[in-house]
């Protein structure tokens, strides 16, 4: 999930390569009606920085409506270096990539979250 469309296109290309399924969403709300129709889908990439529901508060209703994806979710962000931003992400002890580095370190991300048992 990115409100960014030319990130969320970069990295469903990535990740389609990978052979990794992409559905993809612009907003938390939008986010959460994909996972509530699509019970299967088994990691989310999500960025933190976004307007209305940031993505720390989406994965705080996503661990909510959905707790089988703890340790499944992956945050990206421009604002990667910023501590505010560091500090609510380590809280929640999940990983985080700098939407400024390679994005295909996003994929080895998924490709992990995606071994862990839910």
């Amino acid at each position: 999930m990115d409100d960014d469309p030319a990130v969320r296109r970069a990295l469903a290309r990535l990740l389609l390569r990978a052979e990794i399924e992409v559905a993809e969403a612009d907003s938390a709300a939008a986010a959460l009606g994909v996972l509530a129709e699509d019970p299967g889908i088994d990691a989310v990439v999500c960025d933190v920085v976004m307007p209305g529901v940031d993505g720390v508060r989406f994965y705080d209703a996503l661990l909510q409506s959905t707790p089988r994806l703890r340790g499944r979710v992956v945050f990206l962000t421009g604002a990667a270096h910023e501590r505010g931003v560091q500090g609510s992400i380590e809280e929640r002890g999940v990983p985080l990539v700098s939407k400024l580095s390679d994005l295909q370190i996003v994929v080895d991300a998924v490709r992990l979250a995606l071994l862990r048992t839910p």
